[in-house]
């Protein structure tokens, strides 16, 4: 930060040298007198003395401003400023995802709800697929879907049905049965939860933490909410299907050729390809062997690790549906035993995901070898 007080004394004193130097060259013109001439030379030191030691502030604070600033770079995944002084809060002042911590010996989810936010806090509140879109290495696939919120277990979402569109006869009577149906499409969610434990006094002392910690939750749960949109699940008892369940599968290798192939195929179904899926080994071999004039002509490639790294998916990511809780999950443990004897305190937060609903398979074209 830049000294302010010390850089206006600087300013003040050149600004005094330069009247006395004005007024030393007003009197006597360019034919100054040896001990006019000897001030004259004084006055100048002192005036670049000064200049010296304003841009000297002005280097060390900007010095100081690049520092912070890799620092945060570092810190990527929270905390915006260093942990200099210590708070020596209350326990009851610690937040993770803006709720207060329930003191408990296990984790009981309680729903992060505008309503169950602090009075002051409520404009924090978002809808989970928003939240774990934004995290800093959240989600890379809730944006591009359709995303629909509930507040039950159960899911709902409409399907769009596929219709087809031709010349009809000025008196063709109506055909009932030829018709169509739209749908809503119903099922069940499954949970996606990530957890983290702390110091309980770096928590109490340092606030910058919370910020660290519900960025480090938010991010895991949208990579995780992707892994589920790519490849589905199951938690036992419930199996919900991913991207690789729904599409329409070509027996190829991944290469130019036939992710071209691909694209091809979602634009013969009447679908726009708004992205390409891929497995980060797989997309610097790609982008390796592609033209870089035909790169800018493709869809945007997005590098997912749960993608299998022999196969591509090609989709309209538009036409796709998913289905989530409006609300995540929070919750703590502060009494936990284990914890407890090492003075430490876990969190954890949760979403509910249902199934990827794909309106119609030709949208999303998975290219992978035979089996």
């Amino acid at each position: 930060m830049l000294n302010a007080t010390l850089a206006a004394d600087h300013f003040a004193k050149r600004e005094a040298a330069t009247a006395k130097l004005t007024a030393l060259q007003a009197k006597y013109g360019s034919n100054l007198p040896a001990g006019a001439k000897s001030a004259e030379e004084r006055l100048l030191s002192e005036i670049a003395e000064h200049d010296a030691a304003v841009r000297g502030l002005v280097g060390d604070a900007v010095e100081t401003e690049r520092d912070s600033a890799d620092f945060n770079n570092l810190v990527s995944l929270g905390a915006r400023q260093r942990p200099d002084d210590v708070a020596k809060r209350s326990f009851d002042d610690v937040r993770i995802l803006g709720m207060r911590v329930s003191r408990a010996e296990s984790f009981s989810f309680v729903e992060r709800s505008a309503d169950a936010l602090d009075a002051l806090d409520t404009d924090n509140w978002k809808p989970a697929p928003i939240m774990l879109a934004e995290a800093p290495n959240g989600s890379q696939l809730l944006a591009r879907v359709q995303t629909f919120t509930h507040d039950s277990t159960r899911g709902y979402v409409p399907v769009v049905p596929q219709l087809q569109a031709s010349i009809t006869g000025r008196n063709d009577e109506l055909q009932p049965g030829t018709i169509a149906t739209g749908l809503i499409g119903t099922f069940e969610t499954v949970k996606v939860a990530a957890m983290v434990k702390t110091d309980r006094d770096h928590l109490q002392d340092y606030p910058q933490l919370e910020v660290s910690l519900d960025a480090a939750l938010l991010s895991a749960l949208g990579a995780g909410v992707d892994d589920v949109i790519v490849s589905g699940g199951t938690d036992g008892d419930i199996t919900i299907p991913g991207l690789l369940d729904l599409g329409t599968v070509t027996a190829a290798t991944v290469s130019v050729a036939s992710v071209l192939g691909a694209l091809a195929r979602v634009k013969t179904a009447r679908a726009v390809p708004d992205t390409v899926l891929m497995h980060p080994d797989t997309e610097a071999a790609f982008l390796g062997a592609i033209d870089g004039a035909l790169l800018a002509k493709l869809p945007e490639i997005v590098a997912i690790p749960s993608v299998p790294v022999d196969t591509a998916i090609v989709a309209a990511l538009g036409n796709t549906a998913v289905a989530m809780r409006e609300n995540l999950g929070v919750a703590s443990a502060t009494d936990q035993r284990d914890l407890y004897y090492h003075d430490q305190v876990a969190f954890a937060g949760r979403a509910r995901i249902g199934d990827v609903v794909v309106a119609n398979a030709a949208h999303v074209q998975i290219v992978k070898p035979s089996a």
